[in-house]
């Protein structure tokens, strides 16, 4: 693996990893060219936490997996802040938001199911 991966209409590339921090860098466009910079903590067995920036604005999201009768369910949560232009798309962005994390997520069960 190269350490790049293409997602919708953008672009995530590993910057580093050390222990259990993650660099990552995501470029695309979102009405605008943005592009971001993640950090993405590890907490293992169960959690992981994401810190961005970038042009866009900044965001904290936290993912935490939990035990169910139907077998692993994940539970994201978003703290979006956006600036400059994208302030104006604040009334749209949870929906963009979710619609996108469902079809990225989408996308990762189907890998995962076809073995890639």
């Amino acid at each position: 693996m190269d350490g790049e991966s293409s997602i919708g209409a953008s672009t995530r590339k590993l910057i580093r990893r050390e222990g259990d921090l993650i660099e990552m860098e995501e470029t695309g466009i979102m009405g605008f060219p943005f592009v971001a910079r993640f950090h993405v903590r590890l907490r293992p067995p169960d959690v992981w936490e994401a810190d961005a920036r970038s042009n866009m604005g900044h965001t904290h999201n936290t993912y935490r997996l939990f035990s169910d009768s139907g077998g692993t369910r994940l539970e994201m949560t978003f703290d979006v802040h956006l600036t400059g232009p994208y302030r104006l798309f604040a009334p749209f962005a949870k929906g963009f938001i979710v619609r996108k994390t469902s079809r990225e997520w989408d996308d990762y069960v189907l890998a995962m199911q076809s073995g890639r």
